[in-house]
């Protein structure tokens, strides 16, 4: 694999979202194979979500890739004075179009994602509980400049829950090839919002395929208090 394959294949998992995202290979890093990523996130008050997946080109096809993710969650929020609990879990596939160049990629997938939530108190908010199928729309990219920086981000709108994950993150890389820097992120749906930002530093090896990463700040979900949150995200590529 050389040397613009392996960052790249780190880098990307950065756009990895925590209600499964979506990753691609630039135009070198598409032929290093499929890349197994997953992760964890706590956050105050019990907060918590896990994700494993797969992505990549798993299909002969110039310019097409594929991603299958998920995910177990625990999070809370206000809402008319009640602070409503959900647990669920979530699976999605989908397929998508990517592109590399030398400084940068840029991809966009399309796929059905469904989850299953048990809200608690019992009818606090039926409009999230039981199960749902939606269609997960993503793009993601990222771009190097002036050597040592690089801007990355994702969107994510899935239709039916009308939930949405957004995130930015600014690096610079500081040794072999781990990134550090800052990053924002929102997500919810039409009856929760959260935003959370903080700090991150990533793409530390682990032996030649192996990729780690950390990061934590600050997170204000409407209707509760801040909390802190912190995670890490692992990634293989094959």
């Amino acid at each position: 694999m050389t040397r613009d394959a392996r960052i790249e294949n780190t880098c990307r998992i950065l756009a990895i979202a925590l209600l499964g995202g979506a990753a691609t290979f630039g135009t070198v890093a598409a032929q290093a194979g499929p890349l197994l990523f997953g992760g964890a996130t706590f956050a105050g008050g019990g907060e918590r979500s896990e994700y494993v997946g797969l992505t990549g080109k798993l299909l002969p096809v110039s310019f097409l890739t594929q991603k299958l993710v998920v995910s177990d969650y625990h999070y809370k929020y206000g809402s008319n004075g009640t602070t409503v609990t959900v647990n669920g879990q979530s699976a999605e596939a989908a397929l998508g179009v990517q592109k590399g160049w030398e400084t940068g990629w840029a991809e966009a997938t399309a796929g059905a994602r469904y989850r299953y939530n048990r809200v608690s108190p019992e009818g606090a908010d039926n409009r999230s509980d039981g199960g749902e199928w939606g269609l997960a729309l993503t793009v993601l990219g990222q771009q190097e400049f002036a050597k040592h920086w690089a801007v990355n981000g994702i969107a994510s709108y899935t239709f039916g829950p009308k939930a949405y994950w957004a995130r930015g993150r600014l690096l610079y890389k500081v040794f072999g090839e781990a990134w550090a820097g800052a990053e924002i992120i929102k997500h919810g749906d039409p009856f929760y919002h959260a935003t959370q930002g903080g700090l991150v530093l990533t793409g530390i090896s682990l032996g030649q395929t192996v990729k780690l990463g950390f990061y934590g700040g600050v997170k204000k979900t409407g209707g509760v208090p801040r909390a802190f949150y912190g995670g890490l995200e692992l990634t293989k590529a094959f």
